[in-house]
């Protein structure tokens, strides 16, 4: 059996793999950001935990969240992450991501004995707080995105479907070909994977392996998988404008949505996303076939407003055992 770790997901490798937010809400007086103590350290810090088994960056970020502070979030924008050595020369890897806290209740933490304080701060009083001088980082993009009314983009997720019956050996109708044992766990896996970003729009081209790549993931949401003609293979090779103006309105929706397509798709998908980013994002837009694999997903951040806007991107792969 082959099982990839957390970090693979992501393409990260460190000997330890951590994952964390910094939380925000607006106050009184701007932009605050949640920190947490820690007694054994007595340091004030950024919720973080170690990736647990089987799970991948984003999903312990939101756990761990939960964990230290009580609080139930989907990830934001991605942030900084940071990367240090502890103990005997071993390599800690630790990701961040935004995320808005919009409940009043005051945050608390699951073990008082590892959190023992959760307390919001103005982002001035927490950049004197943060003990590790290294976390202001995390806090100086996090105010960058606020000045830039960034900080509110919403996740549009691109799903390549999971590891389909070969091509070459299908002699059925096309939009019958069905997913691999392989593709039905990586469909599974997705259901984790996708909830970090609290998605509950899904769309999908209505050919087979699309729908079921989606469908795990939307009966655990208790959603229906939308299907749309335009993001199919057939219709993708015949009207490629169309495809856009589908991929266009579906951007403009005010809702976390993913979206399940085939690679032969993705050029037209991938060229509208970059035609909406600025060159520093479009720089991390895949340009080359196969462009995404199997069951992977890209995270394309929307900016709210009229004219939809990519601001960033991030690319992960589920776990599959």
């Amino acid at each position: 059996m082959n099982v990839r770790h957390a970090g693979e997901s992501a393409g990260v490798t460190a000997d330890i793999l951590a994952a964390g937010a910094v939380c925000w809400r607006e106050g009184r007086n701007g932009l605050e950001v949640l920190l947490v103590h820690r007694p054994r350290y007595n340091d004030w810090s950024w919720p973080k935990g170690k990736v647990d088994p089987g799970e991948t960056l984003p999903e312990a970020a939101v756990r761990e969240v939960e964990e230290e502070t009580g609080y139930r979030v989907s990830l934001g924008l991605p942030l900084p992450a940071a990367r240090y050595t502890v103990g005997r020369n071993l390599t800690k890897h630790v990701s961040f991501w935004s995320a808005e806290v919009t409940s009043t209740a005051p945050g608390t933490a699951e073990n008082p004995r590892e959190i023992d304080r959760v307390e919001w701060f103005t982002a001035d009083a927490a950049r004197n707080r943060l003990t590790r001088f290294s976390d202001r980082e995390q806090l100086d993009k996090l105010e960058h995105a606020y000045r830039l009314q960034n900080l509110r983009a919403r996740p549009f997720v691109i799903v390549r479907h999971g590891k389909a019956f070969p091509r070459s050996k299908w002699h059925e109708t096309e939009s019958l070909r069905p997913l691999l044992a392989l593709g039905t766990r990586q469909s599974m896996a997705l259901t984790g994977l996708l909830a970090a970003w609290g998605i509950t729009r899904v769309v999908s081209s209505p050919w087979k392996r699309c729908v079921a790549t989606m469908k795990p993931f939307a009966a655990s949401i208790d959603r229906k998988v939308k299907t749309v003609g335009a993001f199919s293979e057939k219709a993708n090779a015949a009207n490629p404008a169309r495809t856009r103006r589908a991929l266009e309105k579906a951007l403009a929706k005010e809702r976390p949505t993913a979206l399940c397509t085939h690679r032969p798709v993705l050029p037209t998908v991938l060229e509208t996303l970059a035609d909406l980013a600025p060159a520093g994002v479009v720089a991390r837009i895949p340009e080359k076939d196969p462009y995404m694999s199997p069951g992977q997903i890209l995270v394309a951040y929307v900016r709210p407003g009229p004219l939809p806007r990519i601001v960033d991107v991030e690319m992960f792969r589920p776990i599959d055992e």
